[in-house]
């Protein structure tokens, strides 16, 4: 095993669930087997569609701006803010939304994150 430094400027960004996200460390980048990490950033009003992982955990930390996050079916919101952290189970829809008047970044991570998201 071999330690690995990547730098965000270095990284490719992608459009996935809606919103834009540079995955940092996942299988195919880094070899990782037990988890991947990527960061999100999203413009006003943009954000991340519902989705789930089946069998994955995640956290989500917020960097900078503010946002909504929505969890369950019944899409329960919870304002997120600079230096909070969510812990979200396995199988629970969620998803977010900059609803703030700048930019949101938020790092996620996601263990063991190999399963495909689902989009709900």
């Amino acid at each position: 095993m071999s330690v690995k430094v990547m730098k965000l400027d270095e990284v490719e960004p992608i459009k996935a669930l809606g919103g834009t996200l540079k995955r940092m460390f996942n299988p195919e980048s880094a070899g990782t087997e037990h988890m991947t990490f990527s960061v999100g950033y999203f413009s006003p009003g943009e954000g991340l569609k519902g989705h789930i992982h089946p069998v994955s955990e995640e956290v989500y930390y917020v960097v900078r701006g503010r946002g909504t996050v929505y969890l369950g079916e019944e899409r329960e919101p919870l304002e997120v803010h600079p230096d909070a952290a969510l812990y979200i189970p396995p199988g629970i829809v969620h998803g977010v939304e900059n609803t703030g008047e700048e930019r949101l970044v938020i790092c996620f991570f996601v263990a063991p994150g190999r399963e495909k998201t689902q989009v709900v």
